[in-house]
């Protein structure tokens, strides 16, 4: 039995106030610290617990982690308004940032997507070689505000020791993801906008945000005629056919967990998912998600990587227990149809077990 324990709020409250002060003094000259936050903020949600235990993080698993968020940043940045590419955005405020071009070389050897990159030869090599980066940069750096250092995150690893989030942090991590992923990417999406090197690339275009952390449209649209194909040309709520296209919804919001997986993806009316919106879904649609992706084989798989999205059901039933079981602790209620709801409680829990 963990003789660890949950933070207290009191202590909770400090940890909060770390983390804004991490923002507001942490002298931000690339984008390494906002991407290794948000690493670690997902590989709790992921990998941690709510016991309030320490977790251990390999080096491999957090540059893992940078590959997923910087690839779609290795292409050029196309605006929504002109239609045209302009060039790599740039990362620091000097040369180019090292884990862009490590990882263009994959995207040079042919990879289109990062399901893609991680099949090829180079992959292991390269993330090697990111992870010492990682190391050596933002890992030393992060916790640095104020002209000083505060490690309350974890303490500055060894040369071969894996990042051990101290007691608590993963806990904190888990419970304020949200918080903690909207602060980084409006700090990481500022930090490009405002670097002079960007300045021709990206012109007044309003869309940065969509490029740097969204999924492309057309991948979406490729993604929603594979599921009126595999699911059937009917609401994954209501269960009506579907005079449409239909809506591509992330059964998990986007909202609670900005990640594109495949097993994540369902097929809606538009009036549909407009009445989710943001919400969990309730039990009865809990029930057959989960249905749909214990069935799902090797075709589902297949076709979800070709269209660049990853696909483990172990990982994304992992994420959907710990949505729902934030939904508990916040007293959330989860959409059934129209406007009725139902509130979230130990029975969704039981049925990701």
């Amino acid at each position: 039995m963990s003789t660890h324990r949950p933070p207290t709020a009191q202590q909770q409250l400090e940890f909060l106030k770390k983390i804004q002060r991490l923002f507001d003094e942490g002298g931000f000259n690339a984008t390494y610290k906002y991407a290794l936050l948000a690493s670690l903020v997902e590989l709790a949600v992921e990998m941690g617990d709510d016991t309030g235990a320490p977790l251990e993080l390999t080096l491999n698993e957090i540059a893992e982690k940078f590959a997923e968020l910087y690839w779609p940043q290795t292409a050029p940045f196309v605006s929504r308004q002109s239609g045209t590419h302009k060039g790599i955005l740039a990362q620091n405020l000097g040369k180019q940032a090292a884990v862009i071009n490590h990882l263009t070389i994959l995207r040079r050897d042919g990879a289109r997507t990062v399901v893609e990159a991680r099949k090829n030869a180079n992959w292991n090599k390269q993330i090697g070689i990111i992870a010492t980066v990682v190391r050596n940069m933002p890992v030393n750096y992060l916790q640095n505000m104020g002209g000083g250092s505060v490690f309350f995150l974890y303490e500055p690893p060894g040369p071969r020791a894996p990042l051990v989030l101290k007691p608590g942090v993963a806990y904190n991590l888990r419970r304020f993801q949200g918080f903690i992923q909207q602060l980084v990417r409006t700090g990481w999406i500022s930090h490009v906008r405002g670097n002079r090197d960007n300045a021709r690339i990206i012109g007044d275009a309003d869309d940065l945000e969509t490029f740097m952390f969204h999924t492309n449209r057309s991948r979406l649209k490729e993604v929603s005629a594979f599921l009126r194909e595999y699911d059937g040309a009917k609401c994954f709520y209501c269960g009506s056919r579907l005079r449409d296209t239909g809506d591509v919804d992330h059964f998990i919001p986007w909202s609670h967990y900005p990640r594109d997986t495949g097993h994540n993806f369902v097929l809606a009316h538009k009036t549909c998912n407009g009445k989710k919106r943001d919400t969990l879904a309730g039990r009865r649609h809990l029930v057959h998600w989960i249905d749909r992706n214990k069935q799902s084989g090797s075709d589902f798989r297949s076709q979800m990587e070709k269209l660049g999205f990853m696909v483990d059901w172990p990982s994304t039933q992992t994420i959907a227990r710990w949505a729902y079981q934030q939904g508990i602790d916040v007293e959330s209620r989860a959409w059934l149809i129209g406007n009725e709801y139902e509130s979230v409680d130990g029975r969704y829990i039981r049925l990701l077990s």
